[in-house]
């Protein structure tokens, strides 16, 4: 087995494409091939399923790089720091648009303070995706509300805030100030997707009392649901802090709901196997002195 072989193995799980990985790597499609098979035959196992128009890591595949890629990392980190004192790293960050919106921007703000060697690429999307984005070692971490517990995962809590329930002060419901939990179920309501950690908090609280609801929206977006909101079209349950000035401005107002006093917790989840570059570490101390 040589580290040609586990490098051209790997372009091709992330381009999924022996044409393209010939493309990235400036050779040909014969020789991406060539190489495959004979890393497959050092191995004594197919890597990937082939059919007529493409190929497809298989179970096997799919193991042997959950093993190379932290082993690639490792060899890339030694070349790095012993061919050039000017070491450039690359992180890949992913983040709910929550997080991104509420955390993300002051944290890389003075992150490239102090690294500005560090190429950072940011990635906003859903709970869901982002967990198979991390299992598939396509970001370093992510940034969330929250993730559904693997063993594979470490989660590392940073901050928790109250969820709080919002309307425009026109809304009907405004005007009592007060809602009942059975009352609040009834109510247009602006949710999270499904899935995602807020929204299985809010579900979970609303079973707590026996009661179900049907959203009249939902978004993976929270600006998308506190627009809604603004715009009277039903009630959002979003963290506190992405509707602080809303509030002061006094275009969203917050109902009291006795017994529903939810909180969302952040956090930064990686892979238990990441190998973890001096840039990664950083990243890491700025988050945690940043947000904790």
């Amino acid at each position: 087995m040589k580290i040609k072989q586990l490098y051209t193995f790997r372009t091709v799980c992330e381009e999924e494409s022996i044409t393209k990985a010939a493309e990235r790597l400036s050779t040909t499609q014969p020789a991406i091939s060539r190489t495959i098979s004979e890393l497959e035959e050092s191995l004594g196992t197919q890597l990937f399923d082939r059919t007529s128009r493409k190929i497809v890591l298989n179970e096997a595949g799919q193991l042997f790089l959950s093993k190379v890629i932290p082993l690639l990392e490792i060899y890339e980190d030694l070349q790095r720091g012993f061919q050039d004192s000017e070491i450039n790293y690359e992180l890949k960050i992913g983040a709910t648009p929550s997080v991104a919106a509420s955390l993300l921007f002051p944290i890389l703000e003075k992150f490239r303070s102090g690294h500005g060697e560090v190429t950072i690429r940011v990635t906003v999307d859903s709970e869901s995706e982002l967990e198979q984005q991390l299992i598939h070692r396509k970001i370093d971490m992510a940034l969330t509300e929250g993730m559904t517990d693997d063993e594979h995962f470490v989660k590392v809590p940073l901050s928790s805030e109250p969820l709080s329930v919002l309307c425009s002060p026109s809304f009907p419901a405004a005007a009592a100030g007060t809602l009942s939990v059975p009352e609040l179920s009834r109510q247009p309501l602006l949710l999270k997707e499904p899935g995602s950690m807020i929204r299985r908090i809010v579900d979970s609280a609303f079973l707590f009392y026996d009661t179900a609801v049907t959203p009249s929206w939902t978004s993976t977006s929270s600006a998308v649901l506190l627009q809604a909101a603004r715009d009277g079209l039903g009630i959002a349950i979003l963290p506190r802090s992405l509707a602080e000035s809303d509030l002061q401005s006094g275009t969203l107002t917050e109902l009291d709901v006795p017994d529903f006093r939810l909180d969302c917790t952040t956090h930064v989840t990686f892979l238990q196997d990441k190998y973890q570059t001096p840039a990664f570490q950083a990243f890491m101390n700025v988050i945690l002195f940043s947000v904790t």
